[in-house]
C-alpha cells in the first residue's frame, strides 16, 4: 500500500509543478478558465493527502511502555557487558607510593686476560733443521743470519702487525757521537769503501727505549735489509711502560721490557719488546737480544698468552751448535742459551702483561663502583668482600664499634677481582 501512496504523491507533485507553468495541460477535463489557483488548490490538497497517508502507513507501531522496556533490555545489557570488558582492558592506575630502592646491577664480565688465555691461537711446529719453534698456524715465517746473528720472524699474512720475532743481534748503531764523527771524517778524507753502517742512527745513551726508538732507522739501512728483508720497520714509537730486566748480563748497557705503540706500514700497532743492549770497545752498539710480540693497536692483550707459548718452544739443534763451534764462532755460547733466554723473556712479558691487565681491571671496577655509587669493605677473617652503599660506608667509619663486625677494612688492591657480597645481609 505504501508503494501506491508514494506513486500518487509523486504524480500529484508533478501535476502541481506542470500546472503552475501551463495550467491547460493538466486541467483539460475542467470547463471554464483554467487558473493556477485551481491547480494549487486541487493538486496541493492531493499531495498533502497522499503524504499524510504514506506517513501513517510507513511509521513504526507504538508499543506499550512495558513491551518497549522488555524489547530493549537485551540490547542494553549487551552494551553494558561490552563496556565492562573494555574497562577491564584499560591499564589500572596505581596510586603513587614510595619508590622502592632497586638493587644496583652487578656486572661480572670475563676479563680480556681470561679470554686471551682460553681463546689461544693454534700453534704448529716449524723448523729449518737449525731452530725449532711452535708458531701460529698459517703464519708466514722469515729467517736470516747465522750462528750469533740467527734471527726469525713469524707474521700473520692477513694482518702484518700480528707478529713475533727474535733477533739474536740487531745492529750496529753508533753509541758514541765521537766514533760516528771519526768514521765519517775518515771516509771523507781517505775515501775507499764506505762503511755499510756509516749512516746508522746515533743511539746515546744506549738504553733499551732509545734503541727501540731508533730501530726503524736501523732496519731501513741497506745492510740490514740485505740480511733480513722482511724486518719490521717501526717508526713514531711511543713508550707506554718500562720494566727493568733484573737478570740481564753483566756486560749489558741496559735491559728492559718495553711496552710501546708504533706505526708500521702506515698502521698503528703496539707491542712488548724485550731488549738487551751492549756496546763494543770501539763505540758501536747492538741489541743482542731483541724480542718482540706485536699486534694492531687494541689487540695486543688478546694474543700475548699464545705468543708467549710460542717463544717458550724455541730450541736450537745440537747439530747446528756443533757446526757453529767448528766455524769457531765466538758467540756460540749465546746460541746455547737462546732457548733459555726466550723462555725467561716470555715469562717476563707474561708477568708484566698480567700485572697490566690486573691494574686495568682494578681501575675499571673502581670506576664502575664510583658510577653506581657503591663502596667495598673487606673481611680479613673470612677473606670476603662486601658491597655497601655510600651512606652505610660513611656510617660504618664512625659507628663501627656498635656492630659485631667492627674490624672490616678498606678493600686491598689485590682483592678487587673478588665478587662482592651484599653488605646489608652479611654485616652484623
Amino acid at each position: 500500500m505504501e508503494t501506491l501512496f508514494c506513486i500518487l504523491l509523486l504524480i500529484s507533485l508533478i501535476c502541481l509543478i506542470i500546472g503552475l507553468i501551463r495550467p491547460q495541460l493538466v486541467l483539460r477535463f475542467l470547463k471554464g478558465n483554467k487558473t493556477r489557483k485551481e491547480i494549487v488548490l486541487i493538486f496541493g490538497i492531493l499531495s498533502l493527502l497522499f503524504f499524510v497517508l504514506f506517513g501513517l502507513i510507513t511509521a513504526p507501531p507504538v508499543l506499550p511502555k512495558e513491551q518497549f522496556e522488555k524489547d530493549i533490555s537485551p540490547a542494553v545489557e549487551k552494551k553494558t557487558e561490552k563496556e565492562n570488558l573494555e574497562k577491564k582492558k584499560l591499564p589500572v592506575e596505581i596510586p603513587p607510593k614510595t619508590k622502592e630502592i632497586q638493587p644496583k646491577p652487578k656486572v661480572y664480565a670475563i676479563s680480556i686476560g681470561e679470554v686471551a688465555k682460553i681463546e689461544l691461537l693454534q700453534l704448529t711446529p716449524w723448523t729449518d733443521e737449525a731452530i725449532s719453534i711452535n708458531l701460529p698456524t698459517e703464519w708466514n715465517v722469515y729467517k736470516g743470519g747465522e750462528c750469533a746473528t740467527k734471527s726469525i720472524l713469524a707474521r700473520d699474512p692477513h694482518s702484518e702487525l700480528k707478529q713475533v720475532f727474535y733477533f739474536s743481534e740487531a745492529g750496529p748503531v753508533y753509541a758514541s757521537q765521537q766514533r760516528k764523527q771519526e768514521d765519517r771524517n775518515n771516509y771523507l778524507v781517505f775515501g775507499g769503501n764506505k762503511l755499510p753502517y756509516l749512516d746508522s742512527p746515533l743511539v746515546s745513551p744506549l738504553t733499551a727505549e732509545n734503541f727501540l726508538n731508533n730501530f726503524g732507522a736501523l732496519a731501513s739501512m741497506p745492510f740490514f735489509q740485505q740480511v733480513f728483508l722482511q724486518v719490521p720497520i717501526m717508526i713514531n714509537v711511543k713508550i707506554m711502560s718500562l720494566e727493568e730486566i733484573i737478570n740481564k748480563p753483566a756486560y749489558a748497557t741496559d735491559g728492559k721490557l718495553v711496552r710501546a705503540e708504533f706505526e708500521q706500514g702506515g698502521k698503528l700497532g703496539e707491542g712488548y719488546f724485550y731488549i738487551i743492549t751492549v756496546k763494543d770497545s770501539i763505540g758501536l752498539g747492538y741489541g743482542v737480544l731483541f724480542i718482540g710480540i706485536t699486534a694492531p693497536k687494541g689487540l695486543l692483550d688478546l694474543i700475548v698468552p699464545s705468543l708467549k707459548m710460542s717463544l717458550e718452544s724455541y730450541t736450537v739443534s745440537q747439530e747446528y751448535v756443533n757446526a757453529c763451534i767448528q766455524a769457531q764462532n765466538k758467540a756460540v755460547a749465546g746460541i746455547l742459551k737462546a732457548g733459555q733466554i726466550l723462555s725467561e723473556s716470555s715469562d717476563t712479558i707474561m708477568d708484566v702483561w698480567e700485572n697490566k691487565l690486573e691494574s686495568e681491571q682494578r681501575m675499571s671496577v673502581k670506576y664502575s663502583d664510583a658510577i653506581l655509587g657503591s663502596s667495598r669493605l673487606y673481611n680479613p677473617d673470612t677473606d670476603e668482600v662486601y658491597e655497601v652503599t655510600p651512606e652505610f660506608y660513611d656510617r660504618y667509619q664512625v659507628h663501627s664499634d656498635e656492630l659485631e663486625m667492627n674490624y672490616l677494612e678498606e678493600l686491598p688492591d689485590n682483592k678487587w677481582d673478588y665478587a662482592p657480597l651484599n653488605g646489608a645481609e652479611y654485616i652484623k
